[in-house]
């Protein structure tokens, strides 16, 4: 059930200063090798990260938001940015293979992942809410095509989320970060101040970057993408949800969205997907084509990821940890 009710007042402080936030993070060096030493050396020879460098100096900023929205608005999903890398002109971005700066990575299977049990909808027609928040990742990690096995991660049904934290006015605190990827829950718009300002968003994924003593965002395993530190995903419970198989418009007149759908097209934004497909207006309503997990606007119950889904996933995890 719900945790928490709170409305806040300092919304638009928080929005300016998005860019500007960073918070100092205690960093454990990994051990050096034999072989090589100032050098650490993964399952994979061709990942290679200096144990010589101090990273201790290093910052999270909120990167970006992915979001999917209800396709009777007028909004069709996308990305906001609050940090772009405008130095080194990468595009791209990604997990570091066990990151020496984040103490929530598995030092096995390098990616971890954990879902809060707290934050959950009391909607009728959600019979297996948490179970969802599971499977929607195991989606992913099953692919056959990659070895990425992501590792679970306990996490505490008692803290906020950190861009929860955030935008509640609290930072961006370090010391609630307990995963690579978390799926934080439902909350409302009075919970959560970024669904009372975004109120056509069914479901959003934050990833938060690194960056350095100069402010700049890192690409310390040097692939040429910047380094993504953690993400979270959130789900609006400004709206009817279900798993039960109800979906849509009801006798009554009420809409309600299948929540598994949302789950897997939040978490695939857990492990770097990006949006597909493009957007059009049928009767009044948004809608994307072709029809994809990965699409802007919510279409309909769909539980498995399909076509572009799987060649974007394969594409970019087929060669983890050489992203």
């Amino acid at each position: 059930m719900k945790k928490r009710t709170k409305i806040n007042t300092l919304l638009v402080g928080v929005i300016v200063s998005l860019n500007m936030i960073g918070c100092e993070t205690n960093v454990t060096q990994p051990n050096q090798t034999d072989e090589q030493p100032g050098l650490a050396i993964t399952k994979s020879m061709d990942v290679v990260l200096s144990t010589s460098t101090d990273y201790s100096n290093h910052t999270l900023v909120l990167g970006y938001a992915e979001y999917i929205t209800d396709p009777a608005s007028d909004e069709a999903g996308g990305v906001v940015w609050f940090q772009k890398d405008l130095g080194n002109a990468q595009l791209s971005h990604d997990y570091v293979y066990q990151d020496p700066r984040s103490t929530w990575n598995d030092p096995e299977a390098g990616l971890t992942y954990g879902v809060k049990e707290g934050n959950q909808s009391s909607d009728v027609n959600l019979t297996n809410q948490i179970g969802w928040m599971h499977d929607s990742i195991k989606t992913w990690d099953n692919q056959a095509c990659a070895d990425l096995t992501l590792s679970e991660n306990d996490v505490s049904d008692d803290t906020p989320g950190v861009v929860e934290n955030f935008f509640n006015g609290g930072g961006i605190n370090p010391g609630l970060i307990e995963a690579n990827l978390t799926q934080v829950g439902f909350l409302s718009p009075a919970e959560f101040p970024y669904f009372a300002f975004n109120p056509n968003v069914l479901g959003v994924a934050f990833t938060l970057f690194w960056t350095d003593v100069n402010g700049v965002l890192t690409d310390i395993d040097n692939n040429g993408k910047i380094d993504v530190a953690f993400r979270e995903l959130y789900y609006n419970d400004r709206y009817e949800w279900a798993d039960n198989g109800l979906e849509g418009r009801q006798p009554n007149g009420q809409r309600i969205f299948d929540f598994p759908t949302v789950a897997i097209h939040e978490a695939g934004h857990g492990v770097s997907m990006a949006h597909f497909g493009n957007i059009g207006l049928k009767k009044g309503s948004l809608f994307a084509a072709p029809r994809s997990i990965m699409n802007a606007i919510y279409g309909g119950l769909l539980r498995e990821p399909v076509g572009r889904d799987n060649g974007s996933f394969c594409s970019n995890w087929a060669q983890w940890p050489n992203n």
